[in-house]
């Protein structure tokens, strides 16, 4: 314990490291133990090789195969230690194929991977006293022997070895390979033997397969499995046979008679077709040239739709040409013919005969007769002469514009039985009203246009049923008074139900639909269509208010007085007061809201409820376009707009303004005032003649 009465001052002293003592005895490191930290880190890094390394079987064939493998690897007996990764194998084994391969190494601890090397091919040398033989293997076509058969692969094969004259011979033989060379020698046996030929008369020459061997009579090979013999002679038919005999043999074949060769009867006939007949069998048409027996006498007849019968003869020598040359006669009469117009001209045949009213001389055979004129449709027809009798026969000619209009029916029915009629307006007339004409609107500017193309217009609007076969639908009602019966005119439709509805129709029909479709609404018009639409405001006006005789109307009537003085049309009349702000006065035409269609009596050109019944939606976008210059032909509207017109008064309509035939309004939803009818062109632009 120290002295607490010990009071000496304290003093420090210099501080030394421990480590820095050491540090000045060290040694410096022998080489010995350098070489046993390098052997401990390989024993490291080959412990982790090993531990990480995968095994890998190989099973070769052949067994004895040499394997090289890339990159890093141990082998320890059948293993090898790989890594995980790709590899490329090489194994090679004398008298294989070498076998280059990438495997690659897995996760797994032990791998099994065969590897089949394939071997080389074997060659045969063919050995025979025998020159020029054929060899096959396995049925193909493989070299000419004796020689070397080189490339065969290993394993049994069926060989064959051919020559003519000498019988096949067949060998199976196991085909070494490896790159190796093995020997056969080829015995063949003849196949041949002799046969002696005579022929009568002699001297003919004789083929055996087709190679000359000398004139008859003589001595010569014939194969056992059979040889073609062909002999020939001049004036004298070809002779052919299939002859054989036995290998090593002699034989006789019996004598030979030769036949005669035959003549050739060349036959011909002007005109030329006609039918041939020989000692009464048929044998063909003229011209032809018939082989026919020699030394004979032969009865020939002709015979020829318009023409006479002719009757030759004929005899033949052996291997000559006997030329039959016949002029027929016709077999005429006779076909008087009036033709309108006088100067059309006349074709038989495709044969020009002259023009206007004559009588022609032909053969009593059908023909084709043709009568055309420009500006004429051509009209042809089947005609047949009887001799000794003459025929009368007349014919007119339609111009084009005539049979183009009489191909086209007056009226058609739509695929749900609506009628339309075809009008041809060709004229020009004004649309509108003029200022100063009591009721007029400003809508109504006075507009020059002119119709052409031709089209179908209904002549009836269309019913209840007749929609509702498109798509289910109700006209409604008003005050108890129903809009909705099967015969009355469909009502409460917007513009593009109307014109969907004729699509409807004209897909049901074939015809190319009018409107075209985006997203399920009319995007445009296809004005080339024939399809079903609904008409122009130009085409609705014309046939409401022009008749016959080319007059425009003010009223449906024919006087210019308001109101009607006798019952026209269905319009705002006494029985529908009770619901109805404005009514005609003194004027009852029975149906309170909307009558059958077809009610009341049609106007000039035969259309029912033009002025009355229910107003109609016609095609054209809504505007005022006044046009006092050159009448615009075939007006179609405006390309856009956002309502459309609406013509004729209706059930609920019966002012002054609304009974006239000018007025005009426009919108785009459903009334229950409003329907429409139906119209078409006749064909597309063009088709008109």
């Amino acid at each position: 314990m120290p002295d607490k009465n010990n009071k000496q001052p304290l003093s420090a002293t210099q501080f030394k490291p421990l480590d820095a003592a050491s540090t000045e005895s060290r040694l410096p490191v022998s080489p010995g133990v350098l070489a046993l930290a390098v052997l401990a880190t390989s024993a490291v890094i080959i412990m982790l090789y090993l531990f990480v390394a995968r095994a890998v079987i190989f099973q070769t064939e052949p067994q004895n195969a040499e394997i090289d493998i890339s990159g890093l690897s141990f082998n320890i007996g059948d293993n090898y230690l790989l890594l995980s990764g790709e590899y490329s194998i090489e194994a090679s084994a004398e008298g294989y194929y070498p076998l280059v391969q990438t495997i690659t190494v897995s996760g797994q601890a032990t791998q099994d991977l065969k590897l089949e090397l394939q071997p080389l091919p074997g060659n045969l040398i063919v050995g025979s006293d025998i020159t020029a033989i054929a060899a096959s293997i396995d049925g193909e076509p493989a070299a000419e022997v004796p020689g070397t058969i080189k490339g065969i692969s290993r394993g049994s094969h069926q060989i064959e070895f051919t020559k003519y004259r000498y019988f096949p011979l067949q060998q199976e033989i196991d085909i070494a390979g490896l790159g190796t060379t093995q020997s056969i020698n080829v015995s063949m046996l003849p196949a041949w033997g002799e046969m002696q030929f005579n022929t009568e008369p002699s001297g003919a020459n004789l083929y055996i397969d087709d190679r000359l061997i000398g004139q008859t009579p003589l001595v010569t090979e014939v194969l056992e499995t059979g040889s073609n013999l062909r002999l020939q002679l001049k004036g004298y038919k070809s002779f052919e046979k299939r002859v054989n005999v036995k290998a090593g043999t002699s034989a006789t074949h019996p004598p030979i008679a030769l036949i005669v060769s035959d003549g050739i009867l060349q036959i011909s006939s002007a005109p030329a077709g006609a039918k041939i007949t020989v000692d009464n069998q048929f044998l063909g048409t003229t011209p032809i040239d018939l082989p026919m027996a020699p030394f004979k006498k032969y009865r020939i007849e002709l015979f020829l739709e318009g023409y006479l019968k002719a009757t030759r003869s004929a005899s033949l020598e052996p291997e000559a040409t006997k030329a039959v040359n016949v002029n027929l006669k016709p077999n005429i009469g006779s076909i008087a013919l009036t033709i309108s117009p006088s100067d059309a001209q006349i074709l038989v045949d495709n044969q020009p005969k002259g023009t206007g009213s004559r009588t022609l001389s032909l053969n009593a055979k059908p023909h084709t007769l043709t009568i055309k004129k420009a500006g004429y449709e051509s009209k042809s027809l089947t005609v047949t002469p009887r001799p000794g009798h003459q025929q009368a026969l007349s014919i007119k000619l339609l111009t084009v514009e005539e049979a183009y209009w009489t191909s086209r029916p007056p009226r058609i029915k739509s695929f749900v039985g609506t009628e339309l009629k075809l009008f041809k307006p060709n004229q020009t007339f004004t649309m509108g009203a003029p200022r100063r004409q009591p009721g007029r609107r400003a809508n109504e500017a006075e507009r020059k246009v002119g119709l052409q193309r031709p089209f179908y217009l209904g002549r009836k609007e269309i019913s209840n049923t007749e929609f509702r076969r498109w798509q289910e639908h109700s006209s409604s009602a008003i005050k108890a008074q129903s809009l909705d019966m099967n015969s009355q005119p469909v009502a409460k439709v917007s513009w593009e139900q109307a014109a969907l509805y004729c699509n409807w129709l004209s897909r049901k029909e074939g015809l190319p639909p009018f409107y075209e479709i985006a997203d399920g609404a009319v995007s445009s018009f296809n004005w080339n269509s024939h399809g079903y639409r609904l008409p122009t405001e130009a085409e609705w006006a014309w046939a409401a208010r022009i008749d016959k005789n080319g007059n425009g109307k003010v009223f449906p009537w024919a006087s210019n007085l308001y109101p009607p003085m006798q019952v026209q049309d269905n319009y705002a009349d006494q029985s529908a007061s009770n619901f109805l702000s404005f009514t005609i006065a003194n004027y009852n035409d029975n149906y309170p809201v909307s009558s059958d269609i077809g009610s009341f009596k049609p106007n000039s050109n035969g259309l029912y409820n033009m002025s009355g019944n229910v107003s109609e939606w016609v095609n054209d976008y809504y505007d005022i376009r006044p046009n006092r210059g050159e009448p615009e032909i075939d007006p179609t509207g405006p390309t856009s707009g956002n309502r459309h017109v609406i013509r004729g008064a209706s059930w609920a309509l019966g002012s002054r303004t609304e009974l006239r035939l000018s007025y005009r309004d426009a919108g785009t939803e459903g009334r229950l005032d409003v329907g429409f009818r139906i119209a078409r062109y006749v064909d597309r632009p063009g088709a008109k003649p």
